[in-house]
């Protein structure tokens, strides 16, 4: 073992050093129940953006009695089949869906995006949802919908 007066501070810098990267290790790498549910939840909301895109619903999760209430709808859509019909309906006429950002508060959910038409319109839009068991519960869009119905 090395003797000195310079090797005794030298070795607490050296452990002061190893401790803060093993915390700042298990900070990254380790989430808590909050953050691994925000992660299951942005997941679904990509899942659903990007089934906006394509069309494509099927890694979407929905609730049996999910609702859908927007500008373009004569009342509430009720229902995982009627939900996924009336979708699928939309995306025909849609190009592209750009996030812009995700805002994510426990079971709330809420996406600021631009939606690109097949004709070329773009329409900004936030869309709300409720997320429970990990499924897609409640979808509430916003937007103006005077590009859509000038057709």
């Amino acid at each position: 073992m090395i003797r000195s007066k310079h090797a005794t501070p030298l070795l607490v810098s050296l452990l002061s050093l190893a401790s803060v990267l093993m915390v700042s290790a298990c900070l990254t790498t380790s989430q808590g129940p909050e953050q691994q549910k925000k992660q299951v939840i942005a997941k679904a909301l990509d899942a659903y953006a990007q089934a906006m895109k394509t069309g494509d619903y099927s890694d979407v999760r929905f609730s049996s009695d999910v609702t859908f209430l927007g500008p373009l709808t004569n009342g509430a859509i009720v229902g995982e089949t009627q939900v996924r019909d009336f979708l699928l309906k939309v995306s025909k006429g849609v190009k592209d869906v750009r996030v812009k950002r995700q805002v994510i508060d426990g079971e709330f959910a809420c996406v600021v995006a631009d939606l690109e038409t097949r004709e070329g319109d773009v329409v900004p839009f936030c869309e709300c949802f409720r997320i429970l068991d990990e499924k897609i519960a409640e979808i509430r869009p916003y937007f103006d919908p005077r590009p859509l119905i000038r057709r």
